[in-house]
């Protein structure tokens, strides 16, 4: 009877582990496969690995001045500047926003954070429009601000709710203690609170990234050159002979690596934010 329970246990993470890294091993073992290995049935496991792809993805190497070259170069870094500042602006003011609604009630507080939260529910597709009409006269289609505009308005009503739910499990008084003895509520909320939520801020930001990098819809009509991120470009990148497999498979590595080292660099309050504010007591 033991034995059977510690069984299950280990049989339901062992099959969990398959499904989860399962893909990605895949996408890392396809990317440097070559053409023959890639489509052979049933699938190699050994074999000899190729850079072509990589190559490719770079433009460099042999693929360096060739129709192979898909040069994700300019994508990547357009996908770091508008994700990463996006995230910053989204997750400075959905601090500040949640705190606000955290702490004052006003005349239409609960609908002020419904209609924060609904911003969450438009489908890009309703408002694409309007905003390829605004952009064009604004003169921001096809630039890093117009997509850092759009990135931090996608993730400031995410950054809010949470932020508001973080800042609701921290009492009061906290600031009452710093009020009473003459300090200001700015310094109770820089120093006092917010060191409290660091974890909390650390999810906000991680949830925030993983939506404006992988942001599709917006970026493939309000970006189409210079401005193109990394997920419009992988989806247009065709080779001189059609859909470089290979080449796609590398691209797509290169797309989950900036979202693993910016998770590992806040690994540390992760976990922290995820089990305190938000999850466990709830935004109310």
């Amino acid at each position: 009877m033991r034995r059977d329970a510690v069984l299950l246990p280990a049989l339901i993470i062992g099959i969990y582990l398959v499904f989860s890294t399962g893909p990605v091993i895949w996408l890392m073992l396809s990317s440097i496969k070559d053409r023959q290995d890639l489509f052979a049935w049933p699938p190699t496991m050994f074999f000899r690995p190729v850079w072509t792809g990589y190559e490719a993805v770079f433009g460099v190497g042999s693929a360096q001045n060739t129709a192979t070259a898909v040069g994700l170069y300019d994508s990547l870094v357009n996908s770091v500047v508008v994700s990463g500042l996006g995230t910053l602006f989204a997750v400075v003011l959905g601090t500040l926003g949640g705190y606000a609604t955290s702490r004052f009630r006003f005349p239409g507080h609960g609908d002020f954070m419904f209609f924060v939260l609904s911003t969450r529910m438009i489908p890009p597709v309703a408002v694409l429009v309007f905003y390829h009409m605004l952009y064009s006269r604004l003169h921001l289609t096809d630039t890093r601000l117009g997509l850092i505009l759009v990135t931090t308005f996608i993730n400031l009503g995410l950054a809010t709710w949470i932020m508001k739910g973080f800042f609701d499990g921290v009492p009061t008084e906290v600031e009452n203690i710093a009020l009473v003895n003459g300090y200001s509520r700015f310094f109770a909320f820089r120093r006092l609170v917010l060191p409290m939520v660091s974890g909390g801020v650390a999810a906000t930001a991680g949830f925030c990234f993983i939506v404006a990098w992988n942001e599709f819809a917006f970026s493939s009509i309000l970006a189409t050159t210079r401005a193109k991120t990394l997920p419009v470009k992988i989806s247009s990148a065709m080779g001189a002979t059609g859909i470089e497999w290979t080449q796609i498979f590398a691209a797509g590595v290169v797309l989950v690596v900036p979202v693993v080292i910016f998770f590992c660099l806040i690994r540390k309050y992760l976990l922290m934010g995820m089990t305190f504010g938000v999850l466990a007591k709830g935004p109310g």
